[in-house]
This record gives structure tokens, C-alpha cells and sequence, in this order.
């Protein structure tokens, strides 16, 4: 606005349109500059209602919102606040654009995110508490006898609650980790979504959709799980093995336990591996995936 638009407009409006926005261009680039003087600033509040008088006869009343007349103002304020560029905002709104993205999570994902933390959890204590939950899951099931694959099931499925239960209950009686309080918590509903994040300043991943229109891909994972399969839900003898996941990118999004711990997740379209439909090796060695076989995993 400062130095193109005057150019833009020099003979391709009519003369009194142009000479009056050219004289609004001057008004900002005055203003703008990186030294400024007073005589110029007084100059400028004097100049600057003759200008907006000037254009409300050549443009329609609809123009005129608040932001037009706060420009009366500007000269002044640069008078107190010194030189616009060491505190306009324009740096922190470019920064802040396709970056952070605060939304509410829905029920489903809040529960899916809150269960994958829980299960990923690498402390000793939630370790215990997994364990003990699952030996009053077998009492409470003497009867019936589960079967293994049940037994995971209904851990899976109430463990969440359980374990808030149990560090509630602790709590009262003796010291909790500070931790372990602030997982059974659980998490809040508002969190935050990236479109890129970087892992130890040595990896960048990005979202299928922020990369939609680039020339190279990023959105790509590939991570090597150890899996207990069934053969059936009757069988209670789980086989453990080694396997390798492909998937693609599509949200990352920082799960917020109430500023006390701040988890960051990865949700994956993850391809279908374990029926042997979603990928298949060449003649080379080449490892080909195909993203029409996905499988639901919930992670």
C-alpha cells in the first residue's frame, strides 16, 4: 500500500479516485517510516480528515466502517507510541496463520486419544494399575471364564474409568504421583491441531491435506509395532509379532491434561496389513502400499 498501490493507480482510475487514495498511500508510508519526526506527525492529524472528508464524496457510505475512521487516530497514537513497526502485529498474525488450530474434540476422539495415552504410558505405576485392574476383572469373571481375547476387551474398554476411580479413591488415603493424578484426570475437550510438527529438530511431518498441493510428500509413516493376534475370539493363546504399519498422516493435534501435561498425537489412516490387501513387495524389493485398503484402528 505504501509503495505498489500509488503505482498500481497512477492512470488506470480516474484522476480524483487516484490522487486521493495516492494521498492516503503517502499518509501510511509518512506514518510507517522507520524515523519519525513530530513536525511531519502534526502534518499528518491535520492533513488526514480533509483526506477521509475528500473520499466520502467519492465513495459509496458502505465504505466507511469503524476502521476507516480510526485512521484519525494513527498520526496521534504514533506521537505516544513512537514508530508503528516495533509494535503493529503483522508479524505475529503471518506467524500465527496455517499454524495452530484450537478446536473441540468430540466424544469419540476425546475417548480414543485419552485410552491411546493410557495404553502408550510407559511408567511403572500405570503398569501396576493395568495389572491389577485385569486380576479384578478375572475375579469378578470366575464364572464365566473369558476367554483372553474378552479379558483384553473389557480391559480396553474400562480401564479409563477404573483407573480414575482407583486415584480418586487413593488419594484420600495416601500420596499419588503427580503424574499418575494428572492422567486419571483425563483430559480437556479443547485442544490444539498443527498442519506440520518436527520431531527433535531431525524429522518434519506434515498432514495430508497441508501438503495437497506440493510437489514433494511428507505425510507418510511407516512404524514397526509388536501385535498380539487371535485366531479366533475363543482362542487364549495370543501370537506376538513384529509388524510393520503404513499409513498416511492426516491430523496431529496436542491433547491438553489441563496445562499440567501436554501429549502430542499423530492420527493415521493406516493401511490394511494384516490381511495382506493393503501392501505387497515387487520384484526389487520395493515395498508397494495401497491407501484404498485402510483399516480401522482408531489410532
Amino acid at each position: 500500500m505504501q509503495e505498489l498501490l500509488p503505482l498500481a493507480l497512477w492512470r488506470s482510475v480516474d484522476k480524483r479516485v487516484s490522487s486521493i487514495l495516492i494521498e492516503l498511500c503517502t499518509f501510511f508510508r509518512v506514518l510507517c517510516s522507520k524515523e519519525l519526526k513530530l513536525e511531519e506527525l502534526s502534518l499528518l492529524e491535520e492533513k488526514i480528515p480533509e483526506t477521509l472528508s475528500t473520499m466520502e464524496k467519492l465513495f459509496l457510505p458502505g465504505f466507511f466502517t469503524i476502521m476507516i475512521h480510526l485512521v484519525i487516530h494513527l498520526a496521534t497514537e504514533a506521537k505516544h507510541a513512537r514508530p508503528v513497526h516495533y509494535r503493529w502485529m503483522y508479524p505475529i498474525e503471518r506467524e500465527l496463520y496455517g499454524g495452530v488450530d484450537v478446536f473441540e474434540l468430540d466424544d469419540k476422539t476425546w475417548l480414543q486419544a485419552h485410552r491411546h495415552v493410557l495404553f502408550n504410558c510407559e511408567s511403572e505405576v500405570v503398569e501396576n494399575y493395568k495389572k491389577k485392574h485385569i486380576a479384578e476383572i478375572k475375579r469378578a469373571h470366575r464364572k464365566c471364564c473369558l476367554t483372553q481375547h474378552q479379558l483384553d476387551h473389557v480391559h480396553f474398554d474400562t480401564f479409563h474409568e477404573w483407573f480414575k476411580k482407583q486415584v480418586k479413591e487413593l488419594e484420600a488415603k495416601s500420596n499419588i504421583l503427580k503424574d499418575v493424578k494428572v492422567l486419571a484426570q483425563r483430559p480437556s475437550y479443547i485442544a490444539k491441531r498443527f498442519s506440520a510438527f518436527d520431531v527433535n529438530s531431525g524429522y518434519r511431518f506434515r498432514t495430508k491435506q497441508s501438503e495437497e498441493f506440493n510437489v514433494t510428500q511428507n505425510s507418510g509413516v511407516m512404524i514397526i509395532s509388536k501385535t498380539e493376534s487371535y485366531a479366533s475370539t475363543s482362542n487364549n493363546a495370543p501370537k506376538s509379532a513384529n509388524i510393520t504399519y503404513y499409513g498416511r498422516l492426516n491430523n496431529i493435534m496436542e491433547l491438553n491434561y489441563y496445562e499440567k501435561c501436554k501429549v502430542i498425537l499423530f492420527k493415521c489412516d493406516w493401511v490394511d496389513v494384516t490381511k495382506g490387501r493393503g501392501i505387497k513387495e515387487d520384484d526389487l524389493g520395493f515395498t508397494l502400499v495401497n491407501f484404498t485398503h485402510l483399516t480401522d484402528s482408531g489410532d
